[in-house]
């Protein structure tokens, strides 16, 4: 498989992954912090702008990093995340969670691994 479809598979596979029943988001939350800070974040947004150079993408890095960097710091100072307004966009991201889901699920019982019965 050639390296691009290879990423490409990596980042569609971590959408289905969260329904495997180990699946622990705590483990990937702290394991994202500990191997990258906050510079290091914007230092690889930098250069994947600098090979990129899109005005889509350089919008959409900004938006990541200020993100990340306002999660840190409500963890960091022990805000209360329940008061967002997010109804709307966490109605969306269920939904397409439900539908990796149920991707997963068909995978799970078509798997060669599985034995059937």
């Amino acid at each position: 498989m050639k390296p691009k479809c290879n990423y490409i598979l990596a980042l569609e596979r971590t959408l289905y992954d969260v329904h495997e029943s180990d699946y622990d988001p705590l483990k990937d939350i702290e394991a994202f912090w500990k191997q990258y800070s906050i510079g290091l974040i914007r230092d690889n947004l930098i250069e994947l702008q600098s090979k990129v150079n899109s005005e889509a993408l350089s919008g959409f890095s900004l938006d990541v990093l200020k993100a990340l960097v306002a999660y840190l710091t409500a963890h960091l100072s022990n805000l209360d995340l329940v008061p967002l307004s997010l109804s709307e966009v966490l109605k969306t991201s269920k939904e397409e969670l439900k539908t990796t889901k149920e991707i997963s699920d068909f995978f799970q019982r078509v798997s060669p691994s599985k034995t059937n019965p």
